[in-house]
């Protein structure tokens, strides 16, 4: 392009718009460089948020990252408010609730996309998955319980999320539904306590945790009994109740994840890398708190190298303050009082 004696010499402005980085995204997905492809489209879709190719496209993304949540989030925040004809979004939903064992779920979305779609591109994929996942007729009553327990745990975490991104209101009103439809299922109890005490309701949230814990020993709450305390300035009771945690040895991996993330948030870090350890050499976890938490452990008694690897980890996986420790961390600025576990928001999601 030849340029006209009134523009040398001047600055011309590049102007990049959402399909520029949409178009990056998909270059970056195509080699493989899946966390740089998640930047991308997240920068496209805040330039364009009512472009739902851009947003299917981040959930294949976050699907192969194995972040199965937040692609299903996405995916339906495009049916309900983008575009409800958008519908390979059933068909991309199935496929994740399938890779998360939410099997009843997974049928529905692979119908209702068969509904819409019955001609569709992924007509045959999505009739290859029903297949898959046909049970016997004799199989009634398993296939109803399959149902009740995936939206037991599509509702839980769905709080929790709500509890991450601050909608405490929101986070409330589901756990009190789970408590009433599912009365025996302990961690909303617990998260619930946890929501009163992040509205500032702290003493209610433990007068809640107490009341819980007369009823059963339950390893959550006495971690979350030791965070309220810890977070209420009450460091005497906290370290009582930590003393006691340090006699226990979960089984369960959601415990073990558990005992090891209060540990780091009450600054005994010694015993939080212990657990974080232990996890990882039973159970080959692979969710981005444990590596960022992890990491924040191995830091602070000395392991730095460990530190760096771990939150690389988190880092590909999306975490952000890893990144930005690593950022740190680059520069020669990283300090003990930048990596802890108490900055940063926990709603104890499972590890599953």
């Amino acid at each position: 392009m030849k340029l006209s004696s009134e523009t040398k010499g001047q600055v011309i402005p590049f102007i990049q718009n959402g399909e520029y980085f949409f178009k990056k995204g998909v270059g970056a997905y195509q080699k493989k460089e899946l966390n740089r492809a998640v930047k991308y489209l997240r920068r496209a879709i805040d330039i364009n948020p009512k472009e739902a190719v851009f947003q299917c496209q981040l959930a294949a993304i976050l699907a192969d990252l194995g972040r199965y949540e937040e692609s299903n989030d996405l995916l339906l925040h495009v049916l309900d408010h983008v575009d409800s004809t958008m519908y390979d979004s059933y068909f991309f939903l199935a496929n994740n609730y399938a890779y998360q064992g939410l099997f009843e779920k997974a049928r529905e979305a692979a119908t209702s996309y068969l509904q819409f779609c019955s001609e569709g591109d992924f007509a045959e994929d999505a009739r290859d998955l029903l297949e898959l996942l046909k049970l016997d007729h004799d199989q009634g009553e398993s296939q109803e319980r399959d149902g009740i327990e995936d939206e037991l745990i599509l509702s839980y975490e769905k709080a929790c999320r709500y509890m991450k991104d601050g909608h405490y209101n929101k986070a409330e009103e589901l756990l009190e539904n789970i408590i009433t439809d599912y009365p025996s299922f302990r961690s909303a109890y617990s998260q619930l306590a946890y929501v009163l005490h992040l509205k500032g309701y702290s003493e209610e949230a433990l007068a809640f945790t107490k009341d819980l814990l007369e009823e059963e020993q339950y390893l959550p709450a006495i971690c979350q009994l030791a965070l309220l305390y810890y977070d209420m300035g009450r460091k005497e009771e906290s370290k009582e109740v930590a003393d006691l945690l340090k006699q226990v040895v979960p089984m369960d991996r959601d415990h073990i994840y558990r005992l090891g993330a209060t540990f780091c948030h009450l600054a005994e870090y010694e015993e939080g890398y212990r657990w974080f350890k232990h996890l990882g050499k039973r159970f080959a976890p692979d969710h981005e708190d444990y590596f960022f938490k992890y990491g924040v452990t191995a830091y602070q008694i000395g392991k730095e190298s460990l530190a760096k690897k771990m939150w690389e980890q988190a880092d590909h996986m999306g975490h952000q303050a890893a990144a930005d420790l690593l950022e740190k961390m680059k520069d020669g600025i990283l300090s003990k009082g930048d990596a802890r576990c108490d900055l940063y928001m926990d709603p104890g999601i499972s590890l599953r």
